[in-house]
């Protein structure tokens, strides 16, 4: 829960990732507040590591807003 003054940790808006003509991430959306813990679930395949990827500034989404 943010508090009032408190800035996002990581902020993520509508973030994207195409691969040619292949949507690999559609529309993500993340507010992570400081002391927060995110666990990232999913099957196989299902982008975890794409997102991460970005997360950590090793990929650049194809468009979205990050801060």
């Amino acid at each position: 829960m943010q508090t009032p003054g408190e800035v996002p940790r990581v902020q993520m808006s509508a973030i994207t990732k195409h691969y040619g003509s292949i949507a690999s991430l559609r529309g993500v959306d993340l507010l992570l507040q400081p002391g927060e813990v995110l666990g990232l679930v999913g099957d196989n395949g299902a982008d975890k590591s794409t997102l991460t990827k970005i997360l950590s500034g090793a990929e650049l989404p194809t468009s979205g807003r990050i801060a």
